[in-house]
């Protein structure tokens, strides 16, 4: 008898009993931590302190006060001088708890405590060979596509970090614009490990996600009708757009990227720039006002533009604010992060018809050299080696990039271009818009 009950006894003892339940703690367990731990902190006894506030946070996850909780570790980091750890914990703070109380002060220590750290960048060759691509691409540059990318000679990415309509609004975290999804930082890490570059590809004068009563769209004039009108586009002398895009790019250079590449799409026409503040500076400025009906006329049987004389001095005091502006914010940014490059695109006929790019485009090659610019890009297509010969002269050389489609690679390769002429590979999107010449 006792040999047969002794498999039931084993299996009995063998099976494992179940686990015990725990009760949940009581708000006093969750503010005596707290208090303990404030006590520790103004004791200076910083270890007791993070062990404290670490167990609120890993043994409580649903509890209300683990935004406090994760801000005084932040804290506690950032007083014993340790920036890496106490930034994870602001990071932690701003993304898991966003409409938090606590969270307001981390988005403002983030990018206090990121300038204290040294500027590290990616090793960068000596020439720049890049691709430009799309939001919807970011998705798929995995570490694998990244690697690829970079054995095959790749060191930048160009990532355009905007959508207009109908769904506007940015990829990279920020409080000044509707944030669709946060691509871009993740995007960055993951270049850097592979020694790449990342510049953020964005246009200051479309962004549609801006409400239309803020009142900072530029104004056209209409020839056809003698009559001003309002445009999608911005107005890039309005000082309240000025001050706004400090904020918004600002964050665009919090998320660690190389640098931001403005683009000429949309440019201003010969036909815009005629908003209330332009007109008002520019009499101040030039001591006389400005009629557009004066400037510009609609002639011939296509009703096309024609300007008077004193067009063009209205042209060049436009182009020069305008550049003053938009470079003006650009040094602001600089000025909290001081590694940050940038990049201007000019349509090609900034080279080869400056008349006429003033007119078209509101650009000046030859008064964007005064400015500190990284780089100067343009398109060029592989039958135009002169182009490219003539802009680099230009520009002095290393500070250009060309924009080519990647059909024109095997043609246009970087041994044939001028020294230290750097080549970003850009796939048309679409019949040519812009310019005959490049795109």
């Amino acid at each position: 008898m006792l040999i047969l009950t002794l498999p039931a006894c084993s299996s009995r003892v063998a099976r494992p009993s179940p686990p015990a339940k725990v009760p949940l703690p009581s708000t006093e367990v969750i503010a005596g931590l707290l208090q303990n731990g404030k006590q520790a902190v103004a004791q200076g006894q910083y270890d007791r302190a993070i062990g404290l506030f670490r167990r609120l946070q890993d043994g409580y996850p649903n509890a209300p006060e683990r935004p406090e909780a994760t801000l005084l570790l932040a804290q506690v980091f950032e007083k014993r001088g340790e920036t890496i750890q106490a930034l994870v914990e602001y990071r932690k703070l701003a993304s898991d708890f966003p409409q938090a109380p606590q969270a307001t002060l981390a988005r403002t220590k983030i990018p206090e405590l990121e300038r204290q750290l040294p500027v590290v960048r990616p090793p960068q060759e000596s020439r720049t060979i890049g691709l430009h691509v799309g939001p919807d691409a970011m998705a798929g540059l995995d570490d694998r596509e990244l690697g690829r990318l970079r054995q095959s000679g790749t060191n930048t990415l160009v990532v355009s970090v905007t959508k207009n309509k109908p769904s506007p609004g940015v990829y990279f975290k920020t409080d000044w614009a509707p944030v669709l999804q946060d691509r871009l930082s993740a995007l960055v890490g993951a270049a850097h490990r592979q020694g790449m570059q990342v510049w953020a590809s964005f246009s200051v004068r479309r962004m549609d996600w801006v409400d239309p009563k803020q009142e900072w769209a530029d104004w056209k004039f209409n020839a056809q009708t003698g009559r001003l009108e309002r445009v999608e586009t911005l107005d890039l002398l309005h000082p309240a757009l000025r001050d706004y895009l400090v904020g918004l790019l600002t964050d665009l250079a919090g998320t660690g990227v190389d640098g931001i590449f403005l683009v000429a799409d949309p440019p201003s026409e010969a036909s815009e720039g005629f908003s209330t503040h332009a007109l008002r500076k520019f009499e101040k400025d030039m001591g006389q006002p400005v009629d557009p009906s004066r400037l510009l006329s609609a002639q011939g049987r296509e009703r096309s533009l024609g300007y008077a004389p004193e067009f063009w001095r209205w042209l060049g005091w436009k182009q020069r604010e305008q550049s003053r502006s938009v470079l003006g914010v650009m040094e602001a940014v600089r000025a909290a992060f001081p590694g940050l490059m940038v990049a201007v695109e000019v349509h090609p006929e900034a080279v080869t018809n400056p008349q006429a790019a003033l007119a078209m485009y509101a650009e000046d090659l030859f008064d964007l050299r005064r400015y500190r610019l990284d780089y100067i890009a343009l398109s060029v297509t592989a039958a135009q080696g002169a182009l490219a010969a003539k802009a680099a002269e230009i520009v002095r050389g290393e500070r250009l990039l060309l924009l080519v489609d990647p059909a024109d690679k095997s043609s246009l390769k970087p041994a044939t271009l001028p020294a230290g002429t750097g080549l970003i590979y850009k796939e048309k999107s679409g019949p040519p818009r812009l310019t005959n010449q490049g795109r």
